[in-house]
């Protein structure tokens, strides 16, 4: 190899590896919005189990007690699920879908005795989703 071919060799492959980092540090990890799920169940209930992910991501079992909140954010555009569980109840709902929620920074949903309810400005309330017994 001549002087001037090692030069263009050293050339490219720092423009790979400088394309290869902004794919990392691109979109793809950027958070698109935020999961934001509320335990408001009656108090005495005791905390929760709750666990939200997508294909790609799992954030795993969490615990939610009374009055506390779980946030987890949304990294892909992909549907994410919450599933929830207190006593003999359990429940699950997309808790992000891309088209109903791609251009919100915040998806609340709030946990109650009677349902899960959807919110984008944490204070109207749609039911979406009941509980289930074993």
């Amino acid at each position: 190899m001549g002087g001037g071919n090692g030069h263009v060799l050293v050339f490219l492959v720092s423009v790979f590896f400088f394309i290869i980092s902004s794919s990392v540090d691109g979109s793809q990890y950027k958070q698109l919005s935020t999961i934001h799920v509320m335990n408001s169940m009656a108090k005495g209930s005791g905390q929760m189990q709750i666990r939200c992910k997508s294909r790609y991501t799992d954030y795993g079992m969490q615990q939610l007690g009374e009055g506390t909140e779980y946030r987890c954010g949304v990294r892909e555009k992909a549907v994410y699920y919450c599933m929830g569980m207190t006593g003999r109840r359990i429940a699950s709902w997309h808790a992000f879908q891309p088209r109903r929620d791609g251009n919100r920074k915040a998806v609340f949903w709030l946990v109650k005795e009677n349902g899960i309810f959807l919110s984008w400005d944490n204070s109207t309330w749609v039911r979406k989703s009941g509980w289930e017994t074993d």
